[in-house]
């Protein structure tokens, strides 16, 4: 696992790759601030020498969690949504794709929860990729706004980062053992969003 820039892809059975299991597993279960580096190395049957050979703090491990996260997981549901035609579809599909990826990944309840625990530099390439999707959407409802087919009144902006918001607080509340409720949650977002801010007939 490379210390600095994105982590290497490694082969089944490289011990940088089951850190990055372990430690997102006790993440979701104690908290980020209640997983002492030492707890990882115990349940990776390492020394805590053996997990620094792989990372360089436990905050570096937070964020090569976050970066391999956002490469697999949240850049395919922006590149879908950017790929989906005019901006009622890019809106759609960005609130519905994110939905069902809320529904179906647990750790984004630590990595949207702990990303304040990032070093700055860290924090900012997280945040560009997240301010890449948000201006997806605050784009797709400013030329909805300009063809007329929003409310008047709607703010592109605030309403961008409420569908966002509303997306993000899936996490917190969805019941991840019941699984097949993922699409009718992501339905219901993209219902409750979208008659919130276009035009009546």
């Amino acid at each position: 696992m490379a210390k600095s820039g994105r982590p290497r892809r490694a082969g089944p059975g490289d011990q940088g790759e089951k850190a990055l299991k372990v430690a997102l597993d006790l993440f979701l279960e104690r908290g980020y601030d209640n997983t002492p580096m030492s707890l990882i190395a115990k349940r990776l049957r390492l020394t805590k020498a053996g997990v620094y050979h792989h990372f360089e703090s436990k905050e570096h491990l937070l964020y090569v969690i976050h970066r391999r996260n956002i490469e697999e997981l949240l850049l395919p549901v922006i590149e879908k949504s950017e790929r989906a035609g005019d901006a009622e579809a890019q809106l759609r599909t960005f609130v519905l794709e994110l939905s069902k990826l809320l529904t179906r990944d647990a750790s984004a309840r630590v990595l949207i929860g702990e990303a304040k625990r990032l070093a700055p530099r860290h924090f900012a390439e997280i945040r560009d990729t997240w301010r890449r999707g948000f201006e997806l959407v605050r784009g797709a409802l400013a030329e909805l706004k300009r063809e007329k087919r929003c409310r008047a009144n709607l703010n592109p902006t605030y309403a961008a980062f409420a569908a966002i918001g509303m997306c993000s607080w899936i996490s917190y509340w969805y019941d991840h053992s019941r699984p097949a409720s993922g699409n009718e949650v992501a339905s219901t977002m993209v219902e409750v969003f979208l008659r919130g801010v276009l035009a009546r007939a």
